[in-house]
């Protein structure tokens, strides 16, 4: 018989109470402008918003539960309404995630790092796709309500799951993973990343360890041998290695050669060899993750290659548009000193008979690494020779004064992103190549955005 979320599955949780159950439930949704017939509505309250001034609209849309404070129902006519009354909405979606994930003896491969978490989670799914039915997390879904959320949307079909876990205080993972039981672990990396809550890399090591020491001794932990804060991580849990620069790893990998997009064929174990089509180092240390993965859990290597040289990059992930003659890479997700200087050096990969314009903004949550860190890139821009930096943002002007300490000529602050995208506009040629890079809260996808209107 298929499982099922239903009333009696949630009371034996025996947290709150269920009032009745509109129908049968088929999704979850902390979102009303999502609820619709079936759907289990969390009514949260958010930095703008509280949920609960919602339920009814969900309740309208056909939502078969809605899940509210006690103190919402006390002050609200709950009569025939259907409603699971609890405490805390939140703690009720983790523990009906956590119930829901463990009525499913499935491998549960959890995925955190500083930087590659999205691109090592969707190439690892592609690559297991070819064996399994792999339910995976959508987007950015990888917080304490995204995750559950995400696993509440296992059904009978799925005979995987991938889960993308991020952090930025200490023990957010292990309470993701605590939900999500994972049976298998990857820390792609461990860098400059939220070390404005960690403090420093140790900080950052203590942080992301909570993934393999979350991991169960039947479990399995895939270990970036390269990355020595990896390594250091104790881990009760049997060790699957891989690496470019190690001596003995179980998937060792070689890059022969980039082409003249940047984009690099890789060789695995001395047999296995992969052109990928997204460009640069760092894309090859994901795919070398992904075929760790895809080689233990037993996927054919002709499956593995077919699924990289196919592989795609997400949207805002150094995706490279083509526009007007010249290209520009979309790397605007987010950034850090590490990943921004990875971004510069695949920059450098790429030829081209035009200019290397960097456009920078500023890189968050860095805490008292912030001027060193935008120093650190701003050097780095100066010593790869990039031939024009473009800044906006305080914590940039950092990298600007030490890209001109370095000896780069070329390089210009904004007081606005409007005013640089005026500049850039009327600058940028045929054949240029432009890395528009910074964190999230920066919002340099609207650089893109008016280059390509």
């Amino acid at each position: 018989m298929a499982k099922e979320i239903n009333a009696e599955f949630i009371r034996a949780l025996k947290y709150g109470q269920v009032t009745s159950l509109n129908g049968r439930v088929s999704g979850a949704a902390i979102d009303s402008r999502k609820a619709g017939v079936g759907t289990l509505f969390f009514a949260l309250k958010g930095e703008k918003a509280d949920g609960h001034a919602f339920v009814r609209e969900s309740i309208d849309k056909g939502a078969a539960l809605c899940v509210v404070s006690t103190e919402w129902a006390d002050q609200n006519p709950t009569e025939n309404l259907p409603l699971w009354i609890v405490d805390s909405p939140e703690t009720a979606l983790h523990k009906l995630a956590t119930a829901w994930r463990n009525r499913f003896d499935i491998p549960v491969l959890g995925i955190t790092g500083t930087n590659g978490k999205t691109t090592t989670r969707s190439m690892c799914s592609e690559i297991l796709k070819r064996k399994f039915a792999v339910h995976s997390t959508a987007g950015n879904f990888n917080n304490q309500l995204g995750l559950p959320l995400t696993l509440l949307e296992l059904n009978d079909r799925f005979e995987f799951s991938i889960l993308e876990m991020g952090t930025n205080h200490f023990g957010e993972i292990a309470a993701l993973c605590k939900i999500a039981c994972p049976t298998a672990g990857l820390i792609t990396n461990i860098g400059h990343g939220h070390v404005e809550y960690f403090g420093d890399l140790a900080g950052v090591q203590k942080a992301k360890a909570e993934l393999f020491q979350s991991l169960p001794k039947t479990g399995v932990a895939f270990i970036n041998s390269d990355d020595t804060l990896i390594r250091e991580i104790p881990c009760s849990a049997s060790q699957f290695t891989y690496g470019f620069e190690s001596g003995r790893t179980d998937i060792r990998g070689k890059i022969l050669t980039y082409n003249f997009d940047g984009y690099p064929e890789i060789e695995v174990n001395e047999r296995i060899k992969i052109q990928m089509y997204i460009p640069g180092n760092t894309a090859a240390i994901n795919a070398l993750a992904a075929c760790a993965v895809g080689i233990y859990f037993g996927v054919p290597e002709e499956e593995i290659v077919n699924a990289l040289e196919n592989y795609q990059p997400v949207d805002q992930r150094f995706k490279i548009i083509r526009h007007g003659g010249f290209s520009i890479i979309n790397d605007t997700y987010n950034a850090n000193p590490d990943s921004t200087i990875a971004a510069l050096k695949t920059l450098l990969l790429m030829k081209t008979n035009g200019r290397r314009i960097f456009v920078f903004g500023n890189m968050l949550e860095l805490g008292e690494f912030t001027e060193t860190g935008h120093s650190i890139v701003g050097k780095t821009a100066a010593d790869l020779k990039i031939d024009k930096f473009y800044a906006t943002g305080e914590f940039t002007q950092s990298a600007i004064t030490a890209a001109r300490n370095a000896g780069l000529s070329d390089v210009t602050y904004f007081d606005t992103k409007s005013e640089l995208l005026s500049d850039l506009k009327k600058s940028v040629s045929a054949n240029d190549i432009v890395l528009v890079k910074g964190s999230r809260g920066s919002r340099m996808e609207e650089i893109i955005k008016g280059l390509t209107e």
